[in-house]
């Protein structure tokens, strides 16, 4: 068979009257569609409506993811408290104290939980001994009255002869509070428990920061660096602050004569289980700390008495918050440096208050606060009732009544009281000899205060001029103390000589005290036996209470009659040795006029069993004012 061929393509042609299958196909599959429907009935897609509610889908599903997280954190914080009980097996303390006590799971290990006994033997085992344990607050919710406890872990050493403790000294190194424990399978065992909750090291201040506390203290009395040791553990006297419990860690330095109490005050959080030291203290005055309510307020302050004296010192520490959870309380001090806001009259009241003048300064700080109305800052009012705690004690010290001019003055002066204390110096000579051996024996606290109350008030301050006469007249003399007079400003010719006139006074009583100490004795008069005395109508050149015979003495009365008293003979009636207002004062400065204070021996005849007259030697004792009249006492050897 011939093949066609496609002359086109050169191909050839498939053979004719062939048959041949054709090519398989896939089924399609065929949509369906209604037979005969109109164009009105066809489907036509519309539009999606929305929710009526979508705020519900919005909580539902807020709902599960919170579900979620919840689930999550359940998961991981008991993962985490699995990890903590491994590795602290006491970490389920947190879980017991939600859960009633009844069913509270012994806390930690067997270990350690131990009696009291058993605590005290483990210390040993430590080379340290416990001190005395000190109960803490019991917590009334429990089934009985065993409180926990404070217990003072304590180490035996060899300390300096200035600390007050016996040697070997036993000196506080930690403090530990052990918290009761119940054993559920121990219900009816009468032996406590007991588990460590809280400890913390304690040590005393250094040397030189209780040294530095003393008003004398110079450079040539620097201490060391080296912590003092505490001794002592006592919970704080008075109110203490309601939150927390507060405890004092103390010691003793001695110096010289004087103990000079320190230590750490501590506090523990119990909601916390926390111990922490937070101020170390000392005090001058040989007082331990104190609370008191002395700023208004929820919280007592803190006392530290630094007291010397009749100067009045002391440091108040407030209260205050701090970002620290175990135990989130501090104790600052309120300052007088600190300027609360700016005005002319409040820095006057505290320049008053840090030179001492505390009565002034409140009378000055009272003034601020009235112009400062709704403005006065809470730090200004802290300052203000810290003034008027002191200007109390100056105040009361006063209006005391006092054994001598010196002293008297004194505290007038530390008062503010110019007018009053100037009265004292000029009402005797007595008074006016003693005054100046005051004022030159003044260490500044006096010129402080002038020189605060001239600066704050230098035009109404005749009487302050005078003291300040008065003192550089004591110390450096008259001419001098013009000199100074003359510098200051507004002195009016009048004031000048008045004050003037003070200076001379003072100079003449220093000159007549230091003329009677060589002054010996030259009196005349008649002398009577006497069998017995009553101490309380003699008075003594120093209340020493010796009005007492020795051996062979006899007491001899001897009615003045007349004596020199180192310029001039003086006669009866003596109205000039009247006592007043000092009778120790005025006292001593007879003894001197009548010559006693060089030499107390006075010769006396006394008359013998054969009429005749010898001359005995007596001590004059004591003597007696009455009506212008003066008598002695003295003691005579019956054989002399």
């Amino acid at each position: 068979m011939e093949h066609k061929i496609n002359p086109s393509k050169n191909r050839a042609l498939p053979p004719e009257n062939r048959k041949v299958a054709p090519p398989p196909t896939r089924r399609r599959r065929q949509t369906r569609r209604p037979k005969n429907l109109q164009e009105s009935q066809l489907l036509i897609p519309t539009p999606r409506t929305r929710a009526r509610y979508p705020w519900k889908r919005l909580v539902a599903n807020l709902t599960a993811l919170s579900v979620l997280c919840g689930c999550a954190a359940l998961m991981g914080g008991g993962a985490w408290l699995s990890y903590q009980l491994i590795v602290d097996p006491n970490g389920n303390r947190l879980i017991s104290q939600f859960v009633p006590e009844w069913s509270r799971l012994p806390t930690g290990s067997r270990n350690s939980i131990q009696t009291l006994d058993q605590i005290k033997a483990s210390v040993r085992k430590l080379g340290f001994v416990t001190g005395e344990p000190l109960p803490l607050p019991v917590d009334q919710s429990r089934d009985n009255s065993i409180s926990d406890l404070l217990l003072p872990v304590m180490v035996e050493r060899t300390v300096k002869a200035s600390t007050v403790c016996t040697n070997p000294c036993r000196q506080i190194l930690e403090l530990r509070v052990y918290k009761r424990v119940q054993l559920p399978d121990r219900s009816s065992d009468k032996e406590q428990y007991f588990q460590l909750a809280s400890s913390v090291n304690v040590e005393g201040p250094a040397e030189s920061f209780v040294i530095a506390s003393l008003p004398d203290s110079t450079s040539d009395n620097q201490a060391s660096n080296q912590s003092l040791p505490l001794t002592q553990l006592r919970r704080f006297d008075g109110k203490p602050p309601a939150s927390g419990i507060w405890f004092n860690v103390s010691g003793q330095l001695k110096r010289g004569d004087k103990k000079i109490p320190y230590g750490q005050v501590v506090r523990y959080n119990p909601s916390q289980n926390h111990l922490m030291p937070l101020l170390e203290w000392a005090s001058a005055a040989g007082q331990p700390p104190n609370w008191q309510q002395i700023v208004k307020g929820e919280n007592p302050q803190l006392a530290i008495d630094q007291t010397v004296g009749l100067e009045p010192q002391f440091t108040l520490y407030q209260i205050g918050p701090r970002k620290f959870l175990p135990n989130p309380v501090q104790l600052t001090a309120i300052s007088l440096e600190e300027i609360a806001f700016n005005d002319e009259t409040y820095k006057n009241g505290l320049r008053l208050a840090k030179s001492g003048l505390w009565s002034p300064a409140l009378n000055v700080m009272r003034l601020a606060k009235g112009k400062a109305g709704k403005n006065w800052p809470a730090v200004a009012q802290a300052q203000l009732e810290t003034i008027e705690f002191h200007a109390k004690i100056t105040r009361a010290q006063a209006i005391a009544s006092w054994a001598s001019p010196g002293q008297q003055v004194l505290a007038e002066l530390i008062d503010g009281r110019w007018t009053e204390a100037l009265q004292v110096f000029e009402a005797d000579p007595s008074n006016s000899h003693e005054i100046a051996t005051t004022l030159k024996n003044d260490g500044g606290r006096i010129w402080n205060r002038i020189d605060a109350a001239l600066r704050v008030n230098a035009a109404d301050a005749a009487d302050v001029k005078a003291w300040g006469a008065l003192i550089v007249a004591s110390q450096d003399g008259t001419r001098e103390a013009m000199n100074w007079l003359d510098q200051q400003s507004d002195t009016d010719s009048e004031t000048r000589n008045r004050i003037r006139n003070l200076v001379n006074k003072l100079q003449e009583a220093v000159s007549q005290a230091e003329s009677l100490e060589a002054h010996k004795s030259q009196i005349m008069g008649s002398a009577t036996l006497i069998n017995s005395i009553n101490p309380a109508e003699w008075l003594e050149p120093e209340p020493k209470n010796e009005l007492k015979l020795a051996g062979e003495q006899v007491w001899y009365q001897v009615q003045v009659a007349s004596f020199y008293d180192g310029s001039r003979w003086v006669n009866s009636p003596f109205s000039d040795v009247e006592v007043r207002s000092f009778p120790a004062t005025q006292v001593k400065w007879l003894w001197g006029r009548l010559g006693l204070q060089a030499d107390p021996k006075i010769k006396i005849e006394v008359a013998m069993a054969n009429g005749q007259q010898r001359v005995a030697v007596g001590t004059v004792k004591a003597v007696q004012i009455q009506d212008g009249s003066l008598r002695l006492l003295a003691a005579v050897d019956k054989r002399s």
